[in-house]
């Protein structure tokens, strides 16, 4: 239970990143700045590199993640088996 518990966990974590980096806007509209970033605006050019590029960072990290937690919960699932299947035999 203790990879389901991570999953999930790890579930409501990174659908908060995701919703934070999708809507970076939000916080220029909070804290308006007459920045400039690559000869842009800061309050529109850091929204549109986070939207781009810190949703991909983040899938990746998640994708690699995810994959490990699945990879978990196939083993604890397995362990399991194992024992219900050797307390089969005892009993």
């Amino acid at each position: 239970m203790k990879a389901y518990k991570k999953e999930v966990r790890f579930t409501i974590i990174m659908a908060s990143a995701f919703i934070l980096m999708g809507n970076a806007g939000f916080f220029f509209v909070l804290f308006p700045t007459d920045a400039i970033l690559f000869g842009f605006p800061v309050k529109y050019i850091v929204p549109i590199l986070m939207g781009w590029f810190g949703v991909f960072i983040l899938t990746l990290i998640a994708g690699k993640i995810g994959n490990q937690i699945d990879e978990d919960i196939e083993n604890e699932n397995m362990s399991l088996a194992r024992t219900e299947k050797e307390k089969g035999r005892v009993a």
